[in-house]
């Protein structure tokens, strides 16, 4: 399983952890046109802070053993190009807010990009991307987050089929906490 669907599916599990236990939900079933029409209203729920605790780490660099990480969205960009895409602004959005309610310190910003051309020009794409993300947060204001950036370009690949599908994956900018 690549990272990025461990990730997801991670994430998915902590919603419907947190998330279910105290949501009430109604719903209404009608008949419009002989198709079956539901409705269903789920009661908004506040989202608690990622993680409640945090015990100092004994070896510099690495969280304590079961200690919990916090989930990261990987922003896409799209093939050739480092402007952040209107969704990705939202998933940045999403990130910074993680990054307050844990108090990061400090964040790598990992910039990539896909096999299709060389190695230089990948390296120099996946850190334009890194620089763009960099830039949005500093915007947000986000306090004193140390931000850094590399660039792995086509070196590190998230996915490593040869596929469209599995390009698309690649190019982006991964957040890790530090």
């Amino acid at each position: 399983m690549n990272r990025t669907a461990a990730q997801m599916t991670c994430s998915a599990v902590l919603i419907m952890i947190t998330g279910c236990a105290s949501q009430s939900v109604s719903s209404t079933h009608e008949q419009a046109g002989g198709k079956s029409v539901v409705e269903e209203r789920v009661a908004p729920e506040p989202v608690a802070p990622l993680s409640a605790s945090k015990t100092p780490s004994s070896t510099a660099g690495q969280p304590p053993e079961g200690a919990f990480t916090p989930f990261f969205l990987d922003i896409p960009f799209n093939f050739d190009q480092s402007a952040l895409r209107s969704d990705a602004v939202a998933m940045v959005e999403v990130n910074a807010n993680r990054l307050k309610e844990e108090r990061a310190g400090k964040v790598l910003l990992e910039g990539r990009g896909d096999e299709v051309g060389t190695a230089d020009y990948n390296l120099v794409l996946g850190d334009r991307r890194a620089q763009v993300v960099k830039r949005y947060l500093e915007g947000l204001g986000l306090g004193p987050l140390e931000i850094a950036t590399i660039s792995y370009g086509k070196d590190k690949p998230v996915c490593t089929e040869h596929s469209a599908e599995c390009w698309e994956k690649n190019r982006t900018v991964h957040f890790e906490m530090q």
